[in-house]
């Protein structure tokens, strides 16, 4: 029966339509909401950061890389959270403290002014100590809940839902360091945070208590709006029945889980470390900073393609082929870096680049519900995300320390394009565990 707690504000299951779908514009827009703790946003912010903390380039990676790490390590613990009290009452949770996180990011100057010890180090600390909520509460727990959120709503047709919702956050996360870009020279690296902030703390939190639902069955309804039995059946022989609930401990036993979250850690890495550092490695080919950032805006058409396309496909097919064009664009996106001065390396890494993280995008909410189960998905896909942001958390300082030592970025390119295709090769190892023995094992 449904509960109190899914019929406020208001009833779902009264809707003339499949909630489903409302959850789907929910949750999108939730995922969209965590872009001031992603990479891509705080890049933005790094040269700012750099000059008013008076700190270098490297320490304030090392400071990135700590506050990161520290929210990949309490991330699991969340999981478990989402999964006793439901992602709804996370996401609010999340949204505040986003909000919170970006308050502190805007008085981080100061807050370095307060701490003992020299300007580097100082500046160094009071980098971490905002770097950690804003990744936790940011790229970990608004876009977990966000994902869980959609798993839940969705079965048969998860891949699609999730294809739909990845054409916008594409869209928002490739142009999104545009238009950062564009509210800090309106607003100042300051004003723009705290614009975030309200727009986040308050705005986001209260659309998620109002829209949020954690399972269509507690609304009363039926996963992917379809009860026929005749219907379902045959989406059955499309994709093998959840015939095992998976624990957490169990899916790390598996061999899929470490193959698969391999591909996309090695993404993770990569491609955070470069949207970090996308200022400096432009200078480094003489591509001003207004052209280094442009690359995002033509990226997000090919991500938007991407999404879509793999969301289609991820319902009709074994789930390793798209791991496999995953890392195959990102080792064409890198191979562009290389040489990202000149036009055929700048089209090659944005085309391979964008191909690649329109499908990661995917990959992220599609194969853990299908492989594992719903009833344990928060502590699963909890793991999962503290894996990928710890990836992202040492990318960064690999990329600004190897520059550092070799004086170019070229020896961590060819690293990044050798680890591409290891990666490669790891997602033909990846299969379904609920398949067992059926042909479709890899589904």
């Amino acid at each position: 029966m449904p509960g109190t707690w899914s019929d406020i504000p208001f009833a779902p299951r009264r809707w003339p339509f499949f909630y489903g779908w409302v959850i789907l514009v929910a949750t999108t827009i939730g995922t969209l909401a965590s872009l001031p703790g992603q990479t891509m946003i705080v890049g933005v912010f790094t040269d700012h950061l750099i000059a008013a903390l008076a700190i270098d380039r490297v320490r304030l990676s090392t400071a990135y890389m700590i506050g990161t790490i520290g929210s990949s390590l309490l991330l699991p613990l969340v999981g478990r959270v989402v999964d006793r009290f439901g992602p709804r009452a996370m996401s609010v949770v999340a949204s505040v403290g986003l909000g919170l996180a970006l308050v502190l990011l805007a008085g981080s100057d100061r807050i370095a002014a307060a701490l003992p010890g020299g300007p580097a180090v100082a500046g160094m600390v009071a980098a971490a100590l905002v770097f950690l909520p804003l990744r936790f509460f940011g790229q970990g727990c608004l876009t977990l809940t966000a994902r869980v959120t959609l798993s839940n709503w969705f079965h048969y047709r998860r891949g699609l839902a999730v294809g739909i919702a990845g054409v916008f956050i594409s869209f928002g996360f490739n142009s999104g360091p545009v238009m950062m870009h564009n509210l800090v020279e309106l607003l100042t690296w300051r004003g723009a945070a705290l614009a975030l902030a309200a727009a986040i703390g308050i705005g986001m939190a209260v659309f998620s208590w109002v829209f949020y639902r954690d399972t269509p069955e507690a609304c009363g309804l039926v996963m992917d709006g379809i009860s026929d039995p005749a219907w379902q059946e045959r989406m059955r022989q499309r994709q093998p029945s959840i015939r095992h609930e998976y624990t957490r401990r169990e899916a790390l036993r598996t061999p899929t889980f470490w193959a698969a979250n391999f591909a996309l850690a090695t993404q993770a890495l990569v491609v955070t470390a470069v949207t970090f550092h996308i200022a400096d490695l432009g200078t480094e080919l003489t591509v001003p900073e207004s052209g280094a950032y442009s690359i995002f805006w033509p990226m997000s058409f090919y991500g938007i393609t991407a999404n879509f396309v793999a969301g289609w496909v991820s319902d009709r097919c074994a789930l390793k082929w798209l791991f496999l064009a995953q890392c195959g664009a990102q080792a064409v996106g890198t191979l562009g870096l290389m040489s990202f001065g000149d036009p055929l390396g700048r089209g090659l890494m944005i085309a391979g680049y964008g191909t690649s993280l329109g499908i990661f995008g995917c990959l992220l909410t599609v194969p853990w519900p299908r492989f594992y189960g719903r009833l344990h998905l928060g502590a699963i896909s909890a793991l999962v995300t503290s894996l990928i942001v710890f990836a992202s958390a040492i990318g960064p300082v690999i990329f600004a320390r190897a520059a550092v030592l070799s004086g170019s970025y070229l020896p961590v390119k060819v690293a990044a394009l050798v680890l591409a295709i290891v990666a490669m090769a790891a997602s033909l190892l990846i299969t379904n565990p609920q398949a067992g023995d059926r042909p479709q094992n890899g589904r």
